[in-house]
């Protein structure tokens, strides 16, 4: 199947959205010329003070303190007084969470121990996000909230929800006239720009628009360049009828990320002397940590468009009917270098070597320059369409019982077209031309040694339907006691098929070959009870499903198969592995008090089983002529189980703050061991990678109420990263590290804004990501000014 849509240049996105921009400007500035200064001040007095935010999550028409669920938020002021645009530094104050960037720009995220945690837009699942947890995401410029439910969310949201949910919330249309505009200059040439606007435009139809465009250097001069847009037009039709349209896109160029060369494998000797020169896991000393060993060909390309259409009937409170469509197409195309191995040779032609086996046998090493071996050239197309139908509702009962429902469906079609130019057992000089490719760079001050042009080799057309029927209940016993039983019936169906590339330049496809497909069915379930001593106080227990659906199909050319038995096995049919299943125990409470305090804890134990890992790469098949191969294979069991602690406090006016403390202990519980491939690092009771043990964050906001100093605000945010391991071998330990964020604004009474954000205030150097052993430094200290103005 193939897809036209929404095709448009950069160029053609830029001078429409501005078009537009200015156009809801002007109408804003008419609208806004009739109107006092003091609702001006209202309004701003509005917006600042917006600290607690009502998780739309959810989903079920009731309070978060009646839901046997853990729900963390950010809300947008938040994040805008401290200038943050991009997830990755976002997530830092939702405790059990860890989100990474790998290949510059694609983020991975995990909670509570697990990867498998989709994101959604306003309330719409990026479809990516499920498949592999890895995907470039847009911005936050248009973000008003950020929330996430932790643990198993199945019976939710559907397949593949493990750790937890993460909900991107954008900026709703608002009636009163907003002009808002930031520009913002930082370290390494760090420019920022964005517009705000939002108002009435006819009626009860009210609009909100933002465009942000950012160019950054870069501590390691990736030279990051990301463009976007978002519109919201909605409102109430009438008294019954609502309708709303969102749709946005982003325009983003990414400076990959390979890091620097790798840390030692194994102990390093000095030829002259015999003596240890580096140990293992050691870095060469004398790194420039801004050093870069890309080449000069490389690029990472992510566009794409949206659109939502949401219509509303309310009858009564008994009855409400919600439809929700959206379409979502994203474009990712890349070409990077990847590995960059030092040079190594059987003969004492250099100056170290390592011991290669037990026996003792040499294999030397040149410390001075690295190689380009493997450069990596992929793309995609994706086109997701999501239908969302759903019936909810209160029913007060004649007992003094309350009854709430929601029973929905939902339907999502995933388009895939998949684009490569490696493997089949092709050399890399089938697909890639250029000096560059096998070129040799020198360590100190490394330089491009000529260019690389790559090319397509093999194409892939990937297709999956997911129809999802659910129902939730919340019954109400009394104003003390509630329960939770919702239960949800997925159908999912996938296939895949070959196909050969039009044109080795760009992407498209032709002569497919037939599908090969799978499809599986799954009944996941939540039931919980929520007990309320005081209006204020309340506790819960829950208990829910899982289930995650694999979608690799069989290729003993390529992979080793390991059971659950540990034995190796050669996969017939269609499916490799069973589904993963799991399930999650959870209590916890929640106190809140007005705007003062809202404090919550939760304790939780969830458990994954039928887990496949990646046991070994470019191993040597022993029955077939030891040819290099991948060994999969199912490693038991998983578990996770921990404390989660989250404090917010508004005690003053102008003051508030937000706490939240993690611990997560996740291992594997239950191991097979393998006569094949001895796993002496993954046994029983291994730590899972990516998955810290604690995590802490503290953030407070003060904004001077009164006197001379009227509108200044300072922020603090301190955060604490346990170390985690980058693989399941523990190949890369990334140490722990604390890091401290300064903030100091000023609002003056004409619409002005001033602000200075410090990150990184005590110059802390860590590391985050890595490529195999190839380490990515962190930013050190860095700086942004910001100059805004609202109208």
């Amino acid at each position: 199947m193939k897809h036209k849509m929404f095709r448009v240049s950069m160029d053609t996105c830029r001078k429409a959205a501005l078009c537009l921009l200015a156009t809801c400007s002007g109408a804003t500035y008419a609208q806004q010329k009739s109107l006092t200064d003091s609702i001006f001040k209202m309004h701003e007095i509005e917006v600042c003070a917006d600290k607690y935010v009502v998780p739309k999550i959810n989903k079920l028409p009731v309070p978060l303190q009646f839901m046997p669920i853990t729900v963390n938020s950010i809300s947008g002021e938040l994040l805008e007084n401290r200038n943050i645009v991009d997830l990755n530094e976002a997530v830092k104050f939702l405790p059990s969470t860890r989100l990474r960037t790998t290949y510059g720009g694609f983020t991975q995220f995990s909670v509570r121990g697990f990867d498998h945690t989709p994101i959604m837009i306003d309330g719409v699942r990026d479809e990516r996000t499920s498949i592999n947890n890895s995907a470039p995401l847009p911005d936050l410029s248009s973000c008003e909230t950020v929330e996430l439910i932790k643990g198993p969310a199945s019976v939710l949201y559907g397949h593949s929800v493990v750790g937890g949910v993460l909900n991107v919330v954008r900026k709703s249309p608002v009636a009163q006239p907003l002009v808002k505009a930031r520009m913002s200059y930082g370290t390494w040439n760090n420019k920022q720009s964005s517009i705000n606007l939002g108002g009435k435009v006819y009626g009860n139809m009210n609009y909100r628009a933002t465009l942000n465009y950012s160019d950054n250097e870069g501590y390691r001069q990736t030279n990051n360049k990301r463009f976007s847009g978002y519109l919201a037009l909605g409102g109430k039709i009438n008294e019954h009828h609502f309708l709303e349209l969102r749709g946005g896109f982003n325009r983003d160029k990414y400076g990959t990320e390979i890091g620097l060369p790798a840390t030692m494998k194994s102990d390093i000797y000095d030829a002259n002397d015999n003596e240890i020169y580096l140990n293992k896991d050691e870095s060469l000393p004398g790194l420039n940590p801004k050093w870069r060993y890309n080449n000069e060909s490389d690029f990472f390309k992510n566009k794409a468009e949206n659109l939502q259409l949401t219509y509303t009937y309310t009858h009564s409170d008994a009855f409400k009917l919600d439809n929700r469509f959206s379409y979502n197409h994203d474009i990712i195309d890349y070409f990077s270098t990847e590995s960059i191995p030092y040079l190594e040779s059987d003969n004492p032609i250099y100056k170290h070597y390592y011991l290669k086996d037990n026996k003792g046998t040499k294999k030397y090493i040149c410390l001075d320059t690295v190689q380009i071996t493997y450069p990596l050239r992929f793309a995609y197309d994706v086109h997701s369409y999501n239908e969302q139908l759903e019936a909810s509702g209160s029913i007060q009962l004649n007992n003094g019982m309350k009854y709430n429902y929601l029973a929905g469906y939902n339907f999502v079609a995933f388009f895939r077209e998949n684009y490569r130019g490696y493997g089949g057992g092709k050399p890399l000089t089938d697909f890639i031309e250029g000096p560059g490719l096998f070129s040799k760079i020198p360590v100190n001050n490394p330089q491009s040694m000529g260019y690389m042009k790559p090319h397509f080799g093999f194409a892939g057309v990937a297709e999956s339907y997911t129809h999802g029927l659910y129902i939730q209940n919340l019954f109400e016993f009394s104003d003390k006691l509630k329960m939770m039983v919702a239960g949800r019936f997925d159908y999912f169906a996938y296939k895949y098929a070959s196909a050969d590339v039009k044109d080795s330049e760009k992407m498209g496809y032709t002569n497919r070959q037939s599908y090969d497909k799978m499809h599986t069915t799954a009944f996941t379930y939540r039931a919980g009870l929520v007990y309320l001593p005081t209006e204020k106080l309340s506790f819960y227990a829950s208990y829910a499903n899982l289930y995650l659906p694999y979608r690799d199909f069989p290729n003993t050319d390529a992979t080793i198969y390991i059971n659950e038995d540990g034995e190796r096995f050669y996969p017939t049919g269609s499916k490799t592995f069973k589904p993963q299943s799991g399930f999650q125990a959870e209590v916890g409470g929640r106190f809140k008090w007005n705007q003062y305090l809202e404090a919550s804890a939760s304790l939780f134990y969830i458990r994954k089983n039928n887990e496949k890992k990646t046991l070994a790469r470019r191993f040597e098949d022993p029955e077939d002529d030891n040819i290099l191969k991948t060994v999969v294979g199912i490693v038991g069991s998983t578990a996770s189980q921990g404390l989660e602690l989250e404090l917010k406090s508004n005690p003053l006016p102008g003051l508030f703050f937000n706490a939240g403390y993690a611990f997560t202990d996740a291992k594997i519980r239950k191991m097979k061991k393998t006569a094949l491939l001895p796993l002496n690092d993954t046994e029983k009771g291994s730590l899972l990678p990516n998955a810290p043990r604690n995590t802490f964050v503290l953030a407070g906001d003060y904004t001077v109420q009164k006197g001379m100093l009227r509108n200044l605000g300072v922020n603090i945010t301190v955060s604490y990263m346990d170390k985690v391991a980058h693989d399941l071998v523990r190949t890369v330990e990334f140490d722990r590290y604390w890091l401290t964020d300064l903030g100091l604004g000023y609002r003056l009474d004409n619409g002005i804004g001033l602000a200075l954000n410090v990150r990184n205030v005590f110059n802390k150097s860590y590391h985050t990501q890595s490529l195999g052993r190839q380490l990515v430094p962190s930013d050190p200290r860095n700086i942004m000014a910001t100059v805004s103005y609202t109208l």
